[in-house]
């Protein structure tokens, strides 16, 4: 089984880096010509044993090749294992490929999975689902044809760099082949334009583009730590970004925003900086915020918490852990099933400081991480699952936590800030101040103020007045929210105050309150999130695709209900709520409370 597995991940490599066309390159002063893709499996086995810079070294390597390039362990080339972070690399690897058109042949993948999936009992897992979703790329030998619109690829928008009546103009030949159909016009610029290097409208050059891209790779790369440590005498950074045109269109339009972050196989700590473009990911510093307008609330606020970063705390639901401390500060508050049958809560609170306890605080799990990196917080939390490696502790992620941050490893940051209390018996029992978290953060490094590059200076869409959802003659009564199907142990209810226009939220019930102050929590919108999940492993750890365009929910104010669908395109991508007509959902402005449902799971309303 270990020889089949290792083949299958060598395998993977390959299906996920053959590419049409050889193409060589020869590192300065070196002498040495390299292969940019692997072309065979004994060149593959060849550079798994080998050892030099030139083979291995990021600074040698177009930026496609980093995404897969950890996928291989020079020094135990033959005990090479199939992990979820293999898995989920070679499909972040397929993103950069889907810009290609190249069509791939993945008949061995998708008999592995099969087999893998009778071997599941039927149940998928998350592996499997990357997997299957690799399996869905559209290009494969044998799948139907790409998606395409006026303006959009396959769910990518291309209306920056492709105007259709400027491109049948410009290419008559192109037009008198497949009309003047805007969306056959993109299909062609897309499969068959952009690598003869045809342009897509009279705005963008990306000859001039990626001369700059390059540019900054080669002094990104000359400046970086991987560089210097290969000493003096080494051949010359390679200032190559791509050899595919395709893969600057993808960068230019924002397609591989999380692929540095979540890869971990950038040159540097930090993702790359790229400042030829607002669309792709940029982190050069403190973004500051010139609105007093929340955008958590849409209330108005200080420029001081304005322009402050959230804590993302996890706090248990846990009958003997109620009440919690600091949790009625949450602007945001998440509640999420795991395994055990039980739910948990992350608070989303940007007005944190001031205060001598907060939590108790629990551990994480690798969704609520999905959840919160939109809100770009500081992740408090009291350790976590294995699942989360190389997530938990990538670059981008800021957390601090009271034990191994994913449970079976990880560094623990932060912990001796964390305190016991004798009122409450472990693990109910941990805590941290504002001013442990201040601490902790100038220890680590962490920027307490808004990260340029991550912060969204807008999520929801706040009503001008009050949204009392009387424009939708679908709107249902929601007097109460009955949650107890989705969240069984605590029967999660939610009750609206006519008095006040909240909602008043309940916990085992009865009101669920802050230690704090005593006070009941209450919402001025509550939203059902209605998500694909999955049954991990045996144990009964839950996986939760917090990013996609596909899953409908329902969005309860004064009141009332509507059904909704939510898109969440990217890591950092704001999740945005639609109404049955496709416009933004506008939320009042105050608290919102979000049940992350499985599929399958129905709310009440009564």
């Amino acid at each position: 089984m270990g020889k089949k597995i290792t083949a299958l991940v060598l395998m993977l490599v390959m299906v996920c880096t053959l590419i049409a066309g050889n193409k060589l390159t020869v590192l300065a002063d070196s002498g040495v010509v390299r292969n940019t893709i692997f072309t065979s499996m004994s060149d593959m086995k060849a550079k798994l044993g080998a050892n030099s810079n030139v083979d291995w070294s990021e600074v040698y390597l177009t930026e496609p090749e980093n995404a897969y390039w950890t996928f291989a362990d020079q020094k135990k080339p033959d005990s090479t294992v199939l992990t979820i972070d293999i898995a989920k690399n070679t499909y972040r690897s397929l993103e950069m490929l889907l810009d290609n058109g190249y069509s791939l042949d993945y008949n061995t993948l998708a008999a592995y999975c099969a087999e893998y999936l009778e071997k599941k009992e039927g149940v998928p897992d998350s592996f499997y689902n990357i997997m299957s979703n690799c399996l869905n790329n559209p290009y494969l030998l044998n799948k139907p044809k790409a998606t395409v619109t006026a303006t959009t690829y396959n769910g990518r928008d291309y209306s920056k760099v492709f105007d259709a009546s400027y491109y049948a103009a410009a290419y008559p030949n192109v037009a008198a082949s497949v009309g003047n159909d805007p969306a056959e016009l993109l299909r062609d610029f897309v499969e068959k334009g952009i690598n003869s290097g045809r342009v897509g409208n009279a705005s963008f050059n990306v000859n001039t583009y990626a001369a700059q891209v390059d540019a900054e790779v080669l002094n990104n790369k000359s400046n970086s730590s991987a560089y210097k440590a290969l000493g003096a005498g080494a051949a010359a950074p390679l200032g190559v970004y791509s050899y595919s045109l395709a893969n600057y269109y993808g960068r230019y339009l924002g397609h591989y925003n999380s692929l540095a972050a979540d890869s971990g196989n950038s040159s540097e700590a930090a993702p790359e900086k790229d400042t030829s473009t607002s669309a792709a990911k940029t982190v050069t510093g403190t973004y500051t915020e010139g609105s007093t307008i929340s955008v958590y609330t849409g209330e108005n606020i200080s420029s001081a918490v304005a322009n402050q970063r959230p804590i993302a705390i996890m706090i248990p639901t846990d009958s003997t852990a109620q009440p919690s401390y600091g949790i009625g500060l949450a602007d945001i508050l998440y509640e999420i099933m795991e395994e055990g049958g039980i739910s948990r809560q992350m608070a989303i609170i940007p007005n944190w400081k001031g205060y001598s306890r907060l939590g108790n605080v629990r551990s994480c799990r690798l969704y609520y991480i999905a959840a919160a990196r939109e809100w770009d917080p500081i992740l408090i939390h009291f350790g976590g699952v294995a699942y989360m490696k190389g997530t938990i502790n990538a670059a981008d992620i800021n957390n601090i936590s009271g034990t191994y941050e994913y449970g079976t490893g990880g560094k623990a940051p932060g912990a001796g800030y964390f305190f016991r209390t004798s009122d409450r018996n472990a693990p109910h029992n941990a805590y941290i101040s504002s001013e442990g978290i201040e601490k902790a953060c100038a220890k680590l490094g962490y920027q307490t103020s808004l990260r340029q590059g991550y912060y969204n200076a807008k999520h929801f869409t706040f009503a001008n007045g009050v949204n009392d959802l009387s424009q939708y003659p679908s709107a249902q009564s929601a007097s109460r929210i009955d949650l107890s199907s989705v969240f069984a142990y605590t029967k999660t209810s939610l009750d609206y105050d006519a008095s006040s226009g909240l909602y008043k939220k309940n916990l085992h019930g009865k009101a669920q309150v802050d230690a704090v102050t005593g006070k009941q929590l209450t919402f001025a919108n509550v939203v059902v999130q209605n998500t694909a999940w999955q049954q991990m492993d045996k144990k009964g750890y839950l996986g939760f695709n917090m990013v996609d365009t596909t899953h409908d929910g329902w969005f309860c104010t004064k009141g009332k209900a509507i059904h909704v669908t939510w898109k969440k395109t990217s890591d950092y991508a704001p999740t945005v709520y639609y109404d049955d007509s496709g416009n933004e959902v506008q939320f009042n402005r105050g608290k919102t409370y979000i049940a992350v449902a499985q599929d399958g799971k129905a709310v009440k309303f009564n």
